[in-house]
């Protein structure tokens, strides 16, 4: 056996058998026959993209949703083609082919009911592939559609698999790095998957082992002309009867005990039999482009969601007695499902951290600070505070990591802040809790968690506010730095007593005579010289916002560029449209800070399009 990071995947029974790590190796060297293998010597030991897209090393689910925007819309209908439980999939797919959205369709078809991966390219061949098989199969084909030219594609799978194409879809972001290169020079060619279909299952099983209970069962595969499950029981339906055989008998994938998705979750579309009449598939709508199959499919409302709900609790409940059972046995465990939330990652020494959300300037309740502690307490946590105001739960196990995001949840303590996305507002403490603060910090970086809480970034997105130009929090070398300014004007009151100047830290005032005078050139609008005149002769000019775009800070400092704003919602404007600029430009997820793609595409013509979309 050759060397292989998955090997303690496959090797340990967790292997979900979606076949994703064979479609991604740019060199060919693996292969899958009932589960994946290493044929040759890889020189990289499998540390690389077969590894990185696995859907039990990580779901990458939080990510995932948050720039899917996921929701879940369930309705029930039939196709306008003879197919599994209403020919649903057959005919949405028949849609995508004819309305030319793709140029193929990756799906599985069969020989002698054993699974096989093919490219449909037209609605005759894609009829001949509609029955549900229940056995492991791969994606040998989405490769075989690539080198066949095909551009984009819909994929037919299950949630295992949909889970594995859809770490694909978003691989930079996730590893934070394009595709790994061949020994050619070249990442594998794949097509863009551009709708990912997922089916409702509750396990696979072994395609020898079920030849052999049909046998029993003086069945022959052969002859079966369609399977289906029902109230734990497999429906085969032969030469016009129809047989029952109890699901018990039958060995499922050992993977398949570590699943937890029983209606591919991940999906843009799921379709299965439960909850729906008989004749009829339910369709769970969960993205924009899920929303294009009622286009080809009637669609009615009336699912019954306590029928689903009840088989999702089902297999969660398998799983849990399958980690309790690892858990007792001290068998290997990837946790590969705390990726389903924000803000949890692995530490070095194999534990995890768990990072809250930093409430808006770092103000917390004494009711949310002991419900921190006592998770801390509960689960023997050691606590950090970060320098964004975050608290951070360190020393977890990945046993307990769910629990305690699903607890901080319930007290209204979000965990996120971590990863490719607007960071958790840094904020000092601003008006009425500094002397020297000239606008409500507080109140602003609620306003901004409001509007950018989370939302999705090519890269990490800081922003910090300053209530005063002392920068106390460094919003200059941020990506969005917010500073209060306030610049004065003498009045006729002035005297020239000169305390004005006095209190200048940047010297900027000049005593001539009976009069101040104010360098607008080295006036940095602190507002000190307003309040410490004793006359009353010194008004605001003027007053806003200093706002600086583009910084950053870490292996490189770069100062941000800076200009005047005025208002809040200015400043709400122009936080999203630079985030639709970045996310417009940025070649590199995971690799480009704003401050990089501002760079590399001209300040001058980013902003100017930052101006053109604010205007709008």
């Amino acid at each position: 056996m050759y060397e292989w990071k998955l090997n303690e995947i496959v090797d340990n029974g967790i292997c979900a058998r979606c076949g994703t790590c064979t479609v991604v190796c740019p060199n060919g060297i693996l292969t899958f026959d009932e589960k994946p293998k290493l044929i040759e010597e890889c020189l990289r030991k499998g540390n690389g993209m077969c590894f990185e897209v696995c859907p039990r090393i990580s779901s990458g689910k939080y990510q995932i949703k948050i720039r899917e925007k996921f929701k879940e819309e369930h309705y029930y209908g039939k196709g306008d083609v003879e197919g599994q439980d209403g020919g649903v999939v057959t005919t949405f797919l028949k849609y995508l082919l004819e309305n030319g959205k793709i140029d193929g369709a990756i799906v599985v078809g069969e020989e002698c009911w054993k699974p096989v991966s093919l490219v449909v390219q037209n609605a005759e061949d894609l009829l001949k592939t509609a029955k549900s098989k229940y056995t492991v199969s791969t994606l040998d084909a989405l490769r075989k559609a690539g080198e066949m030219g095909l551009e984009k594609v819909a994929v037919v799978g299950l949630p295992c698999q949909i889970n594995g194409l859809r770490k694909l879809q978003y691989f930079p972001y996730l590893s934070k790095h394009d595709g790994e290169l061949g020994k050619n020079g070249k990442p594998v060619k794949l097509p863009k998957i551009e709708y990912l279909i997922g089916l409702f299952c509750m396990e696979k099983f072994d395609y020898d082992n079920m030849k052999e209970v049909l046998a029993k069962h003086g069945i022959d595969i052969e002859k079966v002309e369609k399977f289906d499950i029902k109230k734990g029981k497999l429906l085969v339906y032969i030469n016009g009867d129809k047989k029952e055989i109890d699901l018990k008998e039958f060995e499922i994938c050992s993977g398949c005990k570590m699943c937890r998705d029983f209606d591919a979750s991940m999906a843009d579309v799921s379709v299965g039999s439960v909850g729906s009449p008989d004749g009829y598939s339910t369709v769970i709508i969960r993205t924009e482009k899920g929303e294009e199959i009622k286009n080809a499919v009637e669609l009615k409302e009336g699912v019954n969601l306590e029928a689903i709900e009840k088989l999702r609790k089902k297999k969660l409940k398998r799983f849990k007695k399958e980690v309790e059972k690892r858990k007792e046995n001290n068998e290997y465990i990837s946790f590969y499902w705390t990726s389903d939330y924000g803000g949890v990652g692995k530490r070095a020494d194999g534990t995890y951290f768990i990072r809250i959300r930093a409430k808006p300037a770092g103000w917390y309740s004494i009711d949310e600070i002991k419900e921190i502690l006592n998770l801390a307490e509960k689960y023997n946590a050691k606590i950090k505070l970060t320098n964004r105001g975050a608290y951070e739960l360190h020393g977890i196990s990945g046993f307990d990591a769910e629990d305690i995001v699903l607890e901080l949840m319930e007290k209204g303590l979000i965990t996120g802040s971590e990863g490719p996305l607007v960071r958790a507002t840094l904020a000092c403490p601003g008006k009425g809790n500094c002397g020297s603060g000239l606008i409500d910090t507080t109140e602003l970086a609620k306003i901004i968690e409001d509007n950018f809480k989370e939302r999705p970034a090519p890269y990490k997105f800081k922003i910090a506010i300053s209530g005063c130009p002392n920068k106390c929090v460094r919003p200059q070398i941020h990506d969005i730095g917010i500073v209060g300014v306030r610049f004065p004007i003498v009045n006729e009151n002035c005297n020239g007593c000169g305390r004005c100047a006095e209190v200048c830290k940047v010297e900027a005032i000049d005593i001539r005579g009976e009069t101040s005078y104010t360098n607008y050139n080295v006036c940095i609008g602190c507002g000190k010289c307003i309040k410490a005149c004793p006359n009353e002769a010194r008004d605001v000019k003027e007053e806003g916002f200093m706002v600086y775009v583009g910084g950053k800070t870490g292996r490189e400092v770069v100062e941000g560029v800076s200009m005047k704003l005025m208002s809040v919602d200015e400043i709400i404007n122009f936080i999203d449209k630079v985030l639709v600029v970045y996310d417009k430009y940025a070649k590199k997820p995971q690799r480009e800070r704003l401050a990089a793609v501002m760079k590399r595409v001209g300040q001058g013509k980013f902003l100017e399009e930052v101006e053109e979309l604010m205007n709008k």
